[in-house]
């Protein structure tokens, strides 16, 4: 990413807003716009404000917080939303990616980290914990435990066996280069997948494919 990448910011922690800004001033992320709560930061998307990024804090993951996530996702469909947390706990997590955010990151994590994340959201990949995810996963996995005959639902055009085979790659953590690599076929007949997937099952990104997939009962395939 060569050119400024314009943030908002929605935090009410007026001291690590500002912290924040100063971290990022040199480099390609400028925060142009701080609001303390997801539906001020609506209101201002509505009121022609154009993020290329919205990093959001989630206190709890309640059903409020998540109610007004889904509503700034909708409402700022071009921006890519990055969720930062004090705390990342499973319930933040799950309630991110059913939400459509774009990534769930610590609070705590380097300056150097937090660049290296972004600028990958940017490029278009979701970036979550790998060790929290894992564990969600796992969880999920164990609360939908479906016999393999009921794992997918009835779909007008149901999943190839290929395409399930790209969604635990998917839930396994792995790019599409490594998708690519461990299927044996091309990034650009992945990307075709992908985009086949995302159709059949009426999701908007690859975080809604990845809850999807946790909760029809696919399980994750790890890198070879």
């Amino acid at each position: 990413m060569t050119t400024n990448c314009e943030v908002m910011l929605v935090d009410s922690d007026r001291l690590f807003c500002a912290a924040l800004a100063a971290l990022l001033e040199t480099t390609a992320f400028r925060i142009s716009a701080e609001f303390s709560t997801l539906a001020d930061a609506s209101n201002a998307v509505r009121q022609g404000r154009r993020p290329d990024l919205i990093l959001l804090n989630l206190q709890s993951g309640n059903a409020e917080e998540l109610g007004q996530l889904k509503l700034l996702r909708t409402t700022a469909a071009q921006a890519r939303i990055v969720v930062l947390a004090s705390e990342l706990t499973s319930q933040i997590l799950s309630g991110a990616l059913q939400s459509g955010a774009d990534g769930c990151l610590n609070k705590t994590m380097s300056c150097e980290a937090l660049q290296r994340s972004l600028h990958l959201v940017m490029l278009g990949e979701a970036v979550f914990p790998r060790s929290i995810a894992d564990l969600l996963i796992s969880n999920a996995l164990e609360e939908v435990a479906l016999p393999p005959s009921a794992a997918l639902p009835s779909l007008g055009n149901e999943l190839s066996k290929r395409e399930i085979e790209i969604l635990r790659c998917l839930l396994g953590g792995q790019s599409n280069k490594a998708i690519a690599r461990n299927l044996n076929i091309t990034e650009s007949t992945v990307k075709m997948h992908f985009k086949n997937v995302m159709r059949k099952i009426r999701a908007q990104n690859r975080t809604q494919a990845a809850v999807w997939a946790i909760q029809h009962g696919i399980s994750p395939r790890l890198s070879a």
